[in-house]
């Protein structure tokens, strides 16, 4: 079989840059992702959501990267002729056990990471909300609360239904205008 290295050589980059670009946006919505949410966890609010799809994300960058060097090193062997042959074996095996690692990594990263959020949490005096009252249609969110309260109150639960720091913010406004409302009464 004769191969076609202009179109391989064509082909093997594009997908390793392809590659490399998606994992570098990921990178990009982690950091995002990872700032906002210790935003959240700062901010004070009454009730905030984490977000724990970002923990999968960092095995995820490594299973792009890895791609991308499989197929750059690929495309690189077809020109190395006999001589190149002997590392193909070689640099199959590194990407292999690379993509079972970044496999690895990927639930490991989620675990970790969702650790690490809920101990920032809790040090910040939230608590999370029981299964089944806020966000039950979340996989990945879970609301966290100053007041267990505010877990089981339909006001907060017709606001609450994605989990967006829009939502949170619309729930703080709305026991503001609440407490200053109890304030007003007892003058």
């Amino acid at each position: 079989m004769t191969i076609n290295k202009p179109k391989a050589v064509l082909y093997g980059i594009g997908i390793a840059a392809f590659c490399s670009m998606l994992a570098l946006a990921l990178f990009w919505m982690l950091q995002s992702d990872w700032t906002s949410q210790r935003d959240l966890l700062i901010s004070g609010q009454q009730l905030i959501v984490i977000s724990y799809s970002s923990g999968y994300i960092p095995g995820v960058i490594a299973g792009l990267a890895t791609l991308a060097v499989l197929f750059l090193a690929l495309t690189l062997l077809l020109f190395a002729g006999s001589k190149g042959q002997q590392y193909k074996s070689g640099v199959i095996k590194f990407c292999t056990v690379a993509i079972l690692l970044s496999l690895v990594s990927v639930f490991a990263g989620k675990m970790f990471f969702s650790n690490s959020w809920d101990t920032q949490a809790q040090q910040q005096g939230y608590q999370p909300c029981p299964g089944g009252t806020l966000l039950s249609n979340r996989l990945t969110y879970t609301a966290w609360v100053k007041n267990k309260t505010l877990c089981y109150s339909p006001e907060v639960k017709r606001v609450i239904s994605r989990g967006t720091p829009e939502e949170t913010q619309q729930v703080e406004r709305m026991l503001q205008i609440q407490l200053k409302r109890k304030q007003d009464k007892l003058q």
